[in-house]
């Protein structure tokens, strides 16, 4: 008995779902939502840059990793440091930008002149549990910040 109103529900909601379409009512009522626009940042607005050292030859898993620490890290120092800053960004779409770099001194000079130039950092160092040595630094976070401050201290990094 339970089977048979299980299967008359279905095939009730179907019938529904099947009507509403064909009137044009749910495709209406989802237009909406679709078609809201992805807040999208506009150049010169706030960013966060994440520089990978490649030289250490991590798979994508593990950048994507140490990257997702390195944001959470900047993120957690943004809203105790710098809230206008994380709120500014948070605003304009939230722009992550991943930069490569070749070595573990190259991440160490551009954490000092993103320091110099008044901006947040957070170095990721690895426990060392799977693809690299312990201690091993892997990505440099910076900012977020105005993206022209920030390029002047990573825009001649490459996209990785």
């Amino acid at each position: 008995m339970v089977e048979y109103v299980s299967l008359a529900t279905g095939v009730a909601c179907g019938i529904a779902i099947g009507w509403l379409l064909k009137q044009g009512r749910i495709s209406r009522a989802l237009s909406h939502v679709s078609k809201t626009p992805v807040p999208v940042t506009p150049h010169g607005q706030h960013k966060l840059v994440l520089v990978v050292r490649m030289d250490l030859k991590m798979g994508k898993g593990k950048i994507a990793s140490q990257c997702s620490h390195a944001t959470l890290a900047i993120y957690n120092r943004a809203l105790a440091e710098a809230s206008a800053d994380l709120k500014k960004w948070q605003r304009t779409g939230q722009a992550k930008v991943v930069v490569k770099t070749d070595d573990e001194q190259s991440v160490l000079d551009i954490e000092e002149k993103a320091r110099e130039a008044g901006l947040l950092t957070a170095l990721v160092c690895d426990a060392g549990r799977t693809q690299t040595a312990p201690g091993s630094i892997t990505v440099l976070g910076v900012g977020p910040a105005p993206a022209s401050l920030l390029d002047q201290v990573t825009g001649h990094l490459k996209l990785l």
